[in-house]
């Protein structure tokens, strides 16, 4: 009797492992998902929340030409695309893009790069120019407070500038223009090009931009 349950307990031992066998090779591999600015509330369909977000068809649609300008256009913002500092005076703030969200200083605004922090100036400022318009997917601002999470340099609100993944190709463009005086020329050049692969993906952006002073007649 002894011999004849030894079989029937080595197939019921065996029995889990080929069941495990089969649920392994049942298994899909999902693609990498990447969440930036995870800290930023999300804009919710049911409640109105204060985040604005905007998506590069919505930027390409407005006609700006530097990030700048796209979110100096925003009614939440208090100062022009322009430094504060005194236009007599020299340093590595003047002639920079600003934003300052409701008003209360450029300091007072926390701008992310695909949710990591961008460096600042010696004044605490973060210059807008820095980044190519032609790199930007959208632009999420976060137009409440969040100095809980971010500390006192996101008292004024949170600005979220999300890059272009997996992009494949190569995209220029070029912005002249004047005023009817004949002065305030100005000249944009933007260039992005990115490639993606098996293993990753690269992407390059570069802008230059020229722009002549308004003389006052």
């Amino acid at each position: 009797m002894r011999l004849g349950l030894l079989p029937a307990g080595i197939a019921l031992a065996l029995a889990p492992a080929f069941a495990s066998a089969q649920e392994a090779k049942a298994t899909t591999d999902l693609d990498r998902i990447s969440v930036t600015g995870s800290r930023i509330r999300q804009a919710s369909m049911e409640t109105a929340q204060p985040v604005i977000a905007l998506q590069r068809a919505d930027i390409e649609k407005q006609g700006f030409t530097s990030v700048g300008d796209i979110v100096q256009n925003l009614s939440a913002t208090g100062s022009p695309a322009i430094s504060r500092a005194d236009a007599l005076t020299s340093g590595e703030e003047v002639g920079g893009q600003y934003v300052d969200l409701r008003g209360l200083g450029p300091e007072r605004t926390l701008v992310l790069l695909d949710g990591k922090r961008m460096g600042v100036s010696t004044g605490g400022y973060t210059d807008l120019a820095s980044i190519p318009t032609s790199v930007v997917e959208r632009i999420e601002v976060l137009t409440d407070g969040a100095s809980a999470i971010y500390g006192s340099d996101a008292i004024a609100g949170v600005i979220n500038i999300i890059t272009r993944k997996n992009f494949d190709g190569l995209e220029a463009s070029v912005y002249g223009g004047q005023y009817n005086k004949g002065d305030g020329e100005k000249q944009v050049y933007n260039f992005v090009y990115g490639q993606t692969g098996e293993r990753g993906s690269i992407t390059f952006g570069a802008e230059y931009s020229k722009e002549d002073p308004v003389w006052a007649k």
